[in-house]
């Protein structure tokens, strides 16, 4: 069982940042990388940097979000 500890911060981890990213990328189902980043910037704050990258490889490992290249930017893939 994980169990969280009197050090970690739950504003600023994984699971909630990834809520955030969801709940910006659904409203516009795609977002540039540039406007994403700036957006969690503003809501978790400068310290947040090292939480946004596995944040995003999470999303993307569970299959929520693409990276497209040519765009630079990411796109929201509906569940099933």
């Amino acid at each position: 069982m994980i169990i969280a500890s009197k050090h970690l911060d739950l504003d600023r981890s994984v699971i909630r940042v990834s809520a955030e990213i969801l709940r910006k990328i659904r409203k516009r189902r795609v977002i540039g990388h540039d406007e994403l980043f700036a957006f969690l910037k503003a809501k978790i704050g400068d310290d947040g940097d090292v939480v946004i990258g596995p944040a995003i490889y999470f999303l993307f490992l569970v299959g929520r979000i693409e990276y497209h290249v040519k765009t630079d930017a990411f796109e929201y893939v509906e569940a099933g």
